[in-house]
């Protein structure tokens, strides 16, 4: 059995076309195109694709990390990425690459078999594409020495997640990278991501970034 998370492409379906979002794509799916012309400027100079809102050809599950990847923590939070009758929280490790330019990033998401296998059985985990990240004119675009992009990241990775409706955690990693975010972004972003209830309200607070 093949699972359609609703981590892909919302979750409205058009008779015959698959899922409404879908339909929100231009023809030209390269990655050049949807950043001139289809990624959404949360704030001047931040633009975003989310999986979540529609899948373009090169985002989706992966069954190994296409490009050269970091992790950069682990989300504990509630599944709700199926409708299922029963709450449960899962561990989602997050992943950064870099995608084709040096301000272009890739988020990529692996949710934990451990407790899903549980509730299905056949579950595979895989390495889900799920975000595209542009920072245009960004003094430096180096996530080492600018951390607060990945913060921005996270943000936005979460709101369209929806999981700010239950308490989650996030832990940073051990990498290079994950060393590099503050323990109080770590401490803050559950209670920051509850004031996030629409993209208005992840722009108010991504501008104080």
């Amino acid at each position: 059995m093949k699972y359609l998370f609703s981590r892909y492409g919302g979750q409205t379906f058009i008779i015959g076309k698959g899922r409404a979002s879908a339909e929100k794509l231009p023809q030209d799916q390269s990655l050049d195109y949807l950043l001139d012309h289809y990624a959404t400027e949360i704030i001047e100079k931040v633009f975003f694709i989310s999986s979540y809102d529609a899948l373009p050809e090169f985002m989706g599950a992966y069954e190994k990390l296409p490009l050269k990847a970091v992790k950069i923590g682990t989300v504990e939070h509630d599944f709700n990425d199926l409708f299922l009758q029963q709450d449960f929280k899962v561990e989602t490790a997050i992943y950064v690459a870099i995608h084709s330019f040096t301000n272009v990033f890739a988020l990529f998401i692996r949710t934990s078999s451990e407790t899903l296998k549980f509730f299905l059985s056949d579950y595979k985990p895989s390495y889900d594409y799920v975000q595209t990240t542009f920072f245009r004119d960004v003094d430096t675009h180096n996530l080492r020495e600018n951390p607060k992009l990945m913060e921005i990241m996270l943000l936005i990775l979460f709101y369209k997640m929806e999981i700010h409706s239950s308490d989650f955690v996030f832990q940073a990693s051990k990498t290079f990278l994950g060393k590099r975010i503050s323990k109080e972004f770590c401490e803050n972003v559950n209670a920051l991501s509850k004031s996030i209830q629409s993209d208005a309200d992840l722009k108010r607070l991504l501008k104080s970034y």
